[in-house]
C-alpha cells in the first residue's frame, strides 16, 4: 500500500468499501427498531460482522506506507505481494455484483432463511424503501453489496499478504 505499489486509488477504494460496510452493518443494527417479523430477528451478529470488517478496512486504507513497509520488509521486487489486497478486493466484488444480479432473476423456490438472504445480498434492507425492480438491483443493490464484500476481499488480502511471511 505505499506510493509506488499500489497508491492512493487503492487506499480510496479501500476506505470507501469498509465505509459502506459500516453503514450497512449499522442498518441491520438499526433493522430490529422496524416493526414486523423481520425485527424479531437478531441481527447483532450481522451488523457487528460488517462492521467489524468495515473497520478492519478503513483501517488498513490509513495505515501509513512505513508502517507497511517495516512490517513486510518490502522492496522494490515485491510489487506482486502488495497487489494481493487489490487484487482480491477486485474479484470479490465482481463476484457479489454478478451473485446479487443472478438471485434477483433466479426462481425463488420456498422461503429463504433471512440469514441466507442476508448472507447472499447485505443490501437487501434497501429494497425494502427502494423497490424491487431491475434497475434497483442493478444500479444499487449489487454495487452496495459489491463494496461490502470487495471489503471482505481487501480485508483477507491484507491479512494474507502481511501474514504470508509467518
Amino acid at each position: 500500500m505505499t506510493d509506488s505499489a499500489i497508491g492512493v486509488p487503492s487506499r480510496l477504494a479501500f476506505l470507501v468499501c469498509g465505509t459502506i460496510s459500516i453503514l450497512i452493518g449499522n442498518l441491520y443494527r438499526n433493522l430490529r427498531l422496524a416493526p414486523g417479523p423481520v425485527a424479531h430477528s437478531k441481527w447483532d451478529l450481522c451488523s457487528v460482522a460488517l462492521m467489524a470488517v468495515g473497520g478492519l478496512a478503513v483501517a488498513i486504507a490509513l495505515l501509513p506506507g512505513s508502517w507497511i513497509k517495516s512490517v513486510r520488509k518490502i522492496g522494490p521486487n515485491h510489487q506482486q505481494t502488495l497487489s494481493l489486497p487489490l487484487q482480491m478486493l477486485g474479484g470479490f466484488a465482481a463476484f457479489s455484483y454478478l451473485l446479487t444480479i443472478g438471485a434477483f432473476f433466479a426462481p425463488l423456490r420456498g422461503h429463504p432463511s433471512p440469514w441466507v438472504v442476508f448472507f447472499v445480498c447485505p443490501a437487501w434492507a434497501l429494497m425494502l424503501g427502494a423497490g424491487d425492480s431491475v434497475g434497483t438491483v442493478v444500479l444499487l443493490v449489487a454495487p452496495v453489496d459489491a463494496t461490502v464484500y470487495g471489503s471482505l476481499g481487501a480485508t483477507l488480502g491484507f491479512l494474507l499478504a502481511v501474514f504470508r511471511r509467518f
